[in-house]
């Protein structure tokens, strides 16, 4: 198996473990946060090795990486306007 296919099981399993914690009916902080976390790690995956921007221009990839990192913290914010906080 290539490190194509590697990196592709690894996003499907963090793909079933977000999931299943969406359906273990828990809802809370921990979620949230664990939640925020696998769009964090999936986001860098895909960049770094499907859009293969690991050696792109820095200015380039710190933007998409900014980017990932604001789509996991709109989670946690959605939690906390949620919760009324």
């Amino acid at each position: 198996m290539g490190h194509a296919e590697s990196i592709w099981l690894v996003l499907i399993s963090l793909t079933g473990a977000g999931a299943w914690l969406a359906e273990s009916g828990h809802v809370g902080w921990p979620l949230t946060l664990t939640v925020a976390a696998l769009i964090a790690l999936k986001g860098r995956l895909v960049i770094d090795h499907y859009m293969e921007l690991r050696w792109a221009p820095r200015r380039f990839r710190r933007a998409l990486l900014a980017f990932v990192l604001i789509a996991a913290a709109c989670a946690i914010v959605s939690h906390a306007v949620a919760k009324g906080m």
